[in-house]
């Protein structure tokens, strides 16, 4: 994830668009008749407490387990150090990653085993975006093709750091898709993965503060 200021800031103005346009479709279903409207964003429905509580408790304990595990297999300081900036950040993505991948990439229309499958299949793919396992460094020197400068510039990390986040990664993918689609979430609002995706964002930037990894404002 970025930590350029200017790109953090034009990824949370986007964010705001993403989510003005879910208010505004929110809006047109609480005025329609059926509660739902079929040309909106996914998942822009209203929801209770509950599932907002159970997706939250189950994201802390994730998060709890991951830095437990860290601190057990002598790997916490390897974590990469950031700016306070860096929480504007994470309340981007906490939005940005819900509306795109709990919202739109999953199937819903094909029956439960096509949903859940394409819930495996999009975790994946967005524990591996996360750039732990692999990073990509574009060196403008080299006179290399454009194909073999793409390669060049990827180079995998295969450490236990990497992995270890990485499959978290994975298994909170899966819970934050759970918490949309389970039964106390009957309308399947995106707030409830949304809400959780967010208080874990903010936690993981309190455990780097009060770990030391926090390094300066901008």
């Amino acid at each position: 994830m970025s930590q350029d200021p200017f790109g953090v800031v034009f990824y949370f103005i986007v964010t705001l668009w993403l989510a003005r346009m879910w208010w505004r479709d929110y809006r047109e279903a609480q005025d329609s008749n059926k509660g739902t409207y079929e040309r909106g964003l996914p998942g822009a429905t209203p929801c209770t407490l509950k599932p907002i509580f159970i997706a939250v408790a189950g994201t802390l304990l994730l998060l709890a387990a991951e830095t437990y595990g860290e601190i057990r297999l002598g790997i916490s300081a390897e974590q990469s150090d950031v700016s306070c900036f860096f929480l504007l950040a994470l309340i981007s993505a906490a939005i940005a990653e819900e509306f795109i991948f709990r919202g739109f990439l999953v199937i819903e229309t094909r029956g439960e085993a096509a949903k859940w499958i394409s819930v495996f299949v999009f975790s994946t793919i967005f524990a591996l975006i996360h750039p732990y396992l692999w990073s990509f460094e574009w060196n403008d020197e080299s006179t290399a093709g454009t194909l073999t400068k793409i390669v060049q510039a990827f180079d995998l990390n295969i450490t236990l750091k990497a992995v270890f986040t990485t499959v978290f990664i994975f298994v909170g993918s899966l819970w934050f898709y759970a918490v949309r689609f389970f039964r106390w979430n009957p309308r399947h609002s995106i707030l409830v993965p949304i809400a959780a995706h967010l208080v874990k964002n903010i936690a993981v930037f309190l455990i780097k503060l009060a770990q030391g990894h926090v390094t300066s404002i901008f």
